[in-house]
């Protein structure tokens, strides 16, 4: 070790060193630069992710509008409001509520998410509107602000009127954001602001109404946040009230962030080790060619150290270069990340320069370049000089003893788990990520490696001759074939399955396509308005396919311990949600298509309220209350105990479009209870259930609906802003496969060179010799995707069957469009490093290739 150092200091080193890459530096670069793409996602992800906490530090009151938010799923009780109003400082109230709008004279109406305030909400921040000044006027001129797409949508504009249920509002602005609220949130629905003081003696609010009270606080000045939560506590707990104070809510984004980024900065890193594995290779193939050389040297008496010390420097300072150039990219890529998050992020990212990611990007670009080219250097002290007059193939990587191989694989492979280490933070998400990541190289590597050999054996005779010199190309010494099938093959095999997988969430949720799948699902339906509603659908034309009553109650005790008991006790375990949700069940005497009975025995009829009731309780409650059947639960329906054990379990299908229910009651019992309804419908078209939702909510008012079709195409837009960020990620491992490709050309141009023109020496014409190299890049590029899309389709078979259960068929169209263009894109750059063999004579090629 010290002989090396003192070679690695010795100025002759050096010079060697600058001596030896000064002539062929462009080649260097390019085998280096395969590092370029993976530092430059990883420095933009950790800019990106540095920029987004930083400034949620510094937007954190924004993100809530306030210090404190209250939220319950019913009025405040007189005990939580006495207590509000001894605080003192500043505070907002909102209800909000789903509720069909009706847009200007258009007669088009939209399920909308409706926030009734009152009070100068946010308290921090400020809701941005079109004008400025409406932002502050809709409260005090009963007027509205709505969604500033819903407005274009739909053709409206300020001071046109919108009907929410039976009121009727002037638009006083577009609503262009709300402090803490993404763009995607108009997904649901678009928004709709109007003043509280508008639902007193209003019809929107009835019985079944999901709404959601909430409660905004700026403290006086010197208040204790903490304070106020510890005090508020036991008041919040017995009335079933949720405190969010800015330190929670900024915990909850920054930990989606922190995930988020952590994930995306993975598939970068995937990019990067794959242009590791491309340096690796083409520095081997660079070590080979310089074989006679060092041989050379050794006669002259230069050591092995020396030699070493010399080699070791250019890969250094290249892969500092190749890490530098990474990390200007990923420092301009930073400026156009957010636009790919946008409508996800709630804030408005403020830019700045992470020294932090600078320095990580650095760090791990120059590492994975001098790792994964330890084994190639080694190779360099099997070269002897006896080489000199010895012919033959001589392999250095073949001399090489394996303790040498074992020890800087360990070294490739420590770095390689340090690095994602410093990525994820966590010791175990690295080393099942690296080990996850060798499985995955390697059987990219063996498909690669079956798909050759099967190319290798249909060079039939009866092909043209360019195909099969072409087809043989791929075997050409120093092609790197197999290392280029498998970066370009990681990329696809990333694309790939996150293509195929989206594509099956979507079939997932519009799974029951047919006849019986619903066009429109109505609730909020009182028990005076169904008789009525069933007949305005009648008259529509439409059919209603289920008609659900729907009772609401809350849980009060479990095999007779009260829910304050076991909220006490720590040691039950029990699910908070599932002890202090409000419960909203149906009753039959019958099962449905999505349900299927586990466990027990399912009793469709009891004999009313004075006996125990036997219910049916899906897996989730099952799990999160720790039941078993036999055990007995008691309800309180609006005022009225209900005893019930747990007869059956219940296996429930809650991805189709309809009504679904944790708990089941059987018919018999729940007759007599307050309830309200819910109505799915089915509709010979789309214009035909548009007329019905309006008839409906024409006539009713309080009526909500939902159109099915319009519901899956805001799920479907949400998933494709996902997944464009991920795809962005990972076509980086493209990338990287492009340019290892580029460098495999760079080696091999010489080889190319004289190939090409001992065929236009022979008399092909220059038409053959380009037709050959089109079949290459082309079949390289082909066996490329298809390695990638083969493991692909395997993997997202496997989700198919064992996770969403579902018949799997992919679509080819597409997957078929994205290895055209793969394809295309390696003749694209196959042929722009050989275009020098087509502008020359074959003597005017072979006279610049000795000079």
């Amino acid at each position: 070790m010290s002989s090396f150092l003192k070679a690695f200091l010795n100025p002759f080193t050096r010079k060697l060193a600058w001596r030896d890459a000064k002539p062929q530096w462009k080649s260097l670069l390019l085998y280096t630069s395969s590092v370029i793409a993976g530092v430059a996602a990883l420095v933009a992800i950790l800019s990106f992710r540095n920029d987004v906490l930083l400034t949620v530090d510094d937007q954190a009151r924004e993100l809530l509008g306030a210090d404190i938010e209250l939220r319950a799923t019913q009025p405040f009780h007189e005990e939580a409001i006495a207590f509000i109003d001894s605080v003192g400082g500043s505070d907002a109230e909102a209800v909000e509520f789903n509720s069909m709008v009706f847009f200007g004279n258009s007669g088009v109406s939209r399920l909308a998410q409706v926030r009734a305030v009152d009070g100068p909400f946010p308290l921090y921040g400020s809701i941005k509107t079109n004008p400025a000044e409406a932002a502050g006027n809709y409260q005090q001129f009963r007027q509205a602000l709505v969604e500033q797409s819903a407005m274009r949508q739909f053709g409206i504009s300020t001071g046109d009127t919108i009907r929410v249920g039976d009121i009727e509002f002037q638009i006083a602005g577009e609503l262009i954001s709300v402090p803490g609220e993404a763009a995607a949130f108009s997904l649901i629905g678009p928004r709709v602001y109007i003043p509280k003081s508008s639902l007193e003696g209003s019809a929107l609010l009835q019985r079944g109404s999901r709404v959601t009270y909430k409660e905004y606080f700026k403290l006086a000045g010197g208040g204790s946040v903490s304070d106020f939560t510890e005090q508020f506590r036991p008041i919040a707990r017995e009335h079933r009230i949720r405190i969010e104070t800015v330190e929670s809510r900024k915990q909850d984004f920054e930990a989606i962030v922190d995930n988020l980024t952590k994930f995306l900065g993975l598939i970068g890193f995937v990019a990067l080790l794959l242009g590791g594995l491309g340096v690796g290779s083409a520095i081997y193939v660079y070590i080979r060619r310089k074989t006679s050389m060092v041989a050379t040297l050794r006669c002259l008496g230069v050591s092995r150290e020396i030699i070493l010390a010399a080699f070791s420097i250019q890969i250094a300072v290249l892969g500092l270069i190749g890490a530098v150039a990474g990390t200007a990219a990923g420092l301009l890529m930073q400026n156009y990340l957010p636009l790919l998050f946008s409508d996800l992020l709630p804030i408005e990212i403020v830019q700045g320069i992470s020294f932090q990611a600078i320095a990580l990007g650095l760090f791990t670009g120059v590492a994975i370049s001098v790792a994964f080219s330890l084994l190639p250097l080694a190779a360099i002290s099997t070269i002897s000089p006896l080489l000199t007059i010895r012919s033959g193939d001589f392999s250095p990587f073949a001399a090489l003893g394996f303790r040498v191989k074992i020890l800087t694989a360990s070294f490739a492979l420590a770095v390689t788990v340090l690095v994602i280490t410093l990525l994820t933070e966590s010791y175990t998400v690295s080393f099942i990520f690296t080990a996850s990541l060798i499985i995955f190289i390697y059987i990219l590597w063996a498909v690669a490696a079956l798909l050759m050999k099967a190319v290798r054996r249909l060079r039939l005779s009866a092909l043209p001759y360019v195909i099969r010199q072409g087809m043989a190309n791929l075997f050409r010494p120093n092609n790197q074939t197999g290392m280029l099938m498998t970066t370009l093959g990681m990329g696809m095999l990333l694309i790939g399955t996150l293509y195929l997988s989206q594509d099956m969430i979507t079939q997932r949720i519009n799974i029951q396509l047919g006849d019986d799948t619903p066009d429109l699902v109505f609730y909020d339906i009182q028990s005076d308005q169904n008789e009525g509603l069933l007949q305005t659908v009648s008259e529509s034309g439409g059919t209603v396919l289920q008609n659900v009553p729907i009772v609401s109650m809350r849980l009060s005790a479990r095999n007779g311990a009260t829910v304050s008991e076991m909220r006490a006790d720590s040691t039950l375990q029990l699910s908070g949600w599932a002890l202090t949700r409000e419960y909203r069940v149906t009753y039959r005497d019958f099962l449905t298509e999505s349900e299927t009975i586990t466990e027990g025995e399912w009793i469709p009829y009891s004999d009313g309220f004075d006996s125990v009731v036997p219910i049916s309780v899906s897996p989730q409650i099952m799990d999160e209350l720790r039941l078993s059947l036999g055990d007995t639960l008691e309800f309180n329906v609006q005022g009225v105990p209900l005893s019930t054990v747990v007869a059956s379990v219940r296996e429930v299908d809650f991805s189709r479009p309809e009504p679904n229910f944790f708990v089941l009651f059987p018919a018999g019992v729940l007759e007599p209870a307050p309830q309200f309804f819910a109505a799915t419908v089915n509709a010979s078209g789309p214009e035909e259930a548009l007329a019905i939702q309006q008839a409906v909510v024409s006539a009713y008012p309080n009526i909500s609906a939902i159109d099915i079709s319009i519901a899956l195409g805001s799920v479907r837009e949400f998933l494709d802003q996902i997944a464009l960020a991920v795809q962005f990620m990972a076509l980086f491992s493209i990338l990287t496969g492009f340019i290892v490709l580029s460098g495999s050309i760079t080696i091999s141009r010489r080889q190319r060179t004289r190939e090409s023109v001992l065929l236009r020496t022979l008399g092909a014409l220059k038409s053959q010799v380009g037709s050959i190299q089109t079949v290459e890049y082309a079949l390289l590029g082909f066996l490329s995707s298809l390695t990638g899309l083969l493991l692909a389709l395997i993997a997202s078979w496997g989700l198919a069957f064992f996770y969403f259960d579902i018949a799997f068929f992919p679509d080819f169209l597409n997957l078929a469009g994205i290895t055209l263009l793969i394809m295309a894109a390696a003749i694209a750059i196959g042929w722009s490093g050989s275009r020098h063999i087509f502008r020359h004579s074959p003597l005017e090629i072979l006279r610049q290739e000795v000079n």
